[in-house]
């Protein structure tokens, strides 16, 4: 984190300048309003452990939780390495199965994609709005693809036609268009109660929707 100084108020405040800073924020939210974190803990990490191990883990940690958030930042996916080597995608994997253990079944879990802003506090390299109306471009493809491929994957959206838009003037319209539903943090702290509930409706309904799993 960096601390700035405010004008003529003596005051220091901290902002987040790191993924892990976002994390130890986002963990303190979920706490303040009720919800139990599950996520990884500070310099925690699945490299160098066997496949079986890094299942087994995963499977420990997922199992029982009922919403996953997912923290897109800039430069989250290390382009020299598969996605079937990075952890990121299968935890991802994970949260979109059925699990059984000891004679209990773990859901589906919801799915939230909370898009961090970059060290100036732009979004421009993952959503871009692009007309007057109000028109967003979400740049999936510069994710992981199990992530891009379970957004904007409704079986039967909801769209509309927009001019501006490049994509054929089609765009995607309600709360309902996305799974992994996509959210800027600065729309998500404020109101994320509102977004953990929508993810719970729409893994209500997840036969709407064209889940894509790594196998």
């Amino acid at each position: 984190m960096r601390a700035i100084q405010r004008p003529g108020s003596g005051l220091v405040s901290f902002v987040p300048t790191t993924a892990r800073d976002y994390v130890d924020q986002l963990a303190a939210h979920l706490d303040a309003n009720d919800h139990i974190y599950k996520g990884e803990n500070d310099n925690e990490s699945l490299a160098g452990f066997k496949n079986e191990t890094i299942e087994s883990k995963l499977r420990e940690k997922i199992f029982g939780t009922s919403i996953t958030i997912v923290l897109i930042s800039k430069n989250m996916k290390d382009p020299n390495l598969s996605e079937d080597d990075q952890w990121i995608p299968w935890e991802v994997s994970y949260s979109l199965k059925e699990m059984t253990k000891g004679g209990r079944t773990s859901r589906t879990n919801g799915m939230l994609a909370v898009v961090l802003p970059d060290k100036n506090g732009g979004y421009g390299y993952f959503v871009n709005p692009i007309c007057p109306n109000g028109c967003l471009i979400w740049q999936t493809g510069s994710t992981f693809q199990i992530m891009a491929k379970n957004m904007f994957n409704r079986k039967r959206p909801n769209t509309f036609y927009c001019s501006n838009h490049p994509n054929s003037g089609v765009v995607y319209s309600g709360n309902d268009h996305s799974y992994m539903y996509p959210v800027k943090w600065d729309d998500f702290i404020p109101n994320m109660n509102w977004y953990i509930d929508l993810a719970a409706q729409l893994s209500q309904n997840v036969g709407d929707y064209e889940i894509v799993k790594m196998v």
